[in-house]
């Protein structure tokens, strides 16, 4: 089969509904790689640990270079479900690994939904031949829709670009809205590519690259039980796998693909409507700069301000002042947007409060905090806290 457009080559597709939702929408996707696939992954650092992601960290640690397929239901997590739960998590496997012909250790597999409830296996097993059957290089959208849980809309990012002399196509999707914070930000995301990637090299840029993206990331200061992103290497674009320059170019196309679908996440964020990118600069170290950053973003007082459209500086200067790095009071600067609102420990007063304010009434706008400390920096994206988000998380399981 011919691919459509931005569908990397080596892959089919698949996304229906098997029976876990009982509204009707899709719960199943799958993605198959024929000729096998390098693939990488970072999963949740979670201590209470889902099944699946239990099992698909020993299969990707066993078998980082021939990955066949990714098996995904969402729904229910399959999480906190005992010996019953890893054991239909190998059932999903076994299921897929023997339709294909290849070793278990060939496929991952992800469940996402409610925690504590056991996977409706007999609709699932139902399932996966009719998921099999249907996978397609075009069925991208299908696999982006049967992912979602509390999401109100399908997430999904692609870029090209010739490398090395050979057409390099990548196409990813994510879900998440609620639950998110690193690390991992509470979430499934999967992006495959054509590239030829060595296992090495891939597991080393997708690192790097979701440090800046889906672990950059905060809603509600809640990591999930069951969060896993893949990236899958199919090497059709052909040739030796990429070294030096056309290696780092790779990297630099997968991640703006990777941070626009992170960036989905907090547009989709549960409850919210404004996305906010938080950089802190001036900061002693890099570390520093991200716990200071992380402590402002995940602020009820500071998030509840972004949804008011309320400039209230003083909020984010007193997180910045716990977040237990180095400071300079009497430096601080605070800019939204383009306006200085708070510049070397002074207010700027009313004017410039009132322009501040124009731009927290837009949907997306950034904040930098500079803690004239030093020269470090880091960039977080967060959102505002409504009402709305806890009417949704109030009533998850009814």
């Amino acid at each position: 089969m011919t691919p459509t457009p931005n569908t990397p080559r080596g892959f089919r597709l698949a996304g229906l509904h098997c029976g876990i939702k009982k509204n009707g929408k899709p719960d199943l996707g799958l993605i198959l790689c024929d000729a096998g696939a390098t693939c990488a992954g970072v999963y949740t650092t979670n201590k209470v640990v889902a099944a699946p992601v239990v099992l698909s960290r020993g299969h990707l640690e066993a078998r980082r270079g021939d990955t066949r397929a990714v098996i995904v239901n969402s729904g229910n997590a399959n999480a906190c479900t005992g010996d019953q739960g890893m054991a239909d998590a190998q059932q999903m496997v076994a299921d897929v690994a023997s339709a294909l012909g290849v070793s278990p250790e060939a496929i991952q597999v992800c469940s996402t939904g409610v925690i504590g409830a056991p996977l409706p296996m007999p609709v699932i097993r139902e399932g996966i031949p009719k998921a099999l059957a249907a996978a397609a290089p075009h069925q991208g959208a299908a696999f982006a829709e049967a992912i979602m849980t509390t999401d109100t809309r399908p997430k999904a990012r692609a870029a090209a670009r010739e490398i090395g002399g050979r057409p390099v196509q990548i196409w990813g999707t994510c879900k998440g809205a609620g639950m998110i914070h690193p690390n991992m930000a509470t979430m499934l995301g999967f992006v495959i590519t054509d590239a030829p990637i060595a296992p090495d090299d891939l597991q080393a840029i997708w690192a790097r690259v979701c440090d800046r993206s889906f672990n950059a990331i905060t809603v509600d200061g809640d990591t999930s039980t069951n969060d896993t992103a893949l990236i899958l290497a199919s090497g059709a674009a052909g040739g030796e796998p990429f070294t030096g320059a056309d290696l780092a170019a790779f990297e630099d196309l997968l991640l703006p693909v990777a941070r626009e679908l992170a960036l989905d996440i907090i547009r989709d964020a549960e409850g919210g409507s404004k996305t906010v990118t938080l950089t802190v600069t001036g900061a002693l170290t890099s570390a520093e700069a991200l716990q200071a950053a992380q402590t402002v973003a995940l602020s009820p007082l500071v998030k509840t301000a972004i949804h008011g459209e309320d400039p209230n500086w003083g909020r984010i200067v007193a997180a910045a002042g716990r977040a237990d790095v180095e400071i300079n009071p009497n430096a601080l600067s605070i800019t939204m947007g383009d306006v200085a609102l708070y510049d070397r420990g002074r207010w700027r007063g009313p004017e410039a409060e009132a322009r501040a304010r124009a731009v927290m009434q837009t949907a997306e706008y950034t904040i930098t905090l500079d803690l004239a400390a030093g020269e470090a920096h880091a960039t977080v994206y967060t959102c505002d806290l409504s009402k709305d988000y806890i009417d949704i998380n109030a009533s998850y399981r009814s």
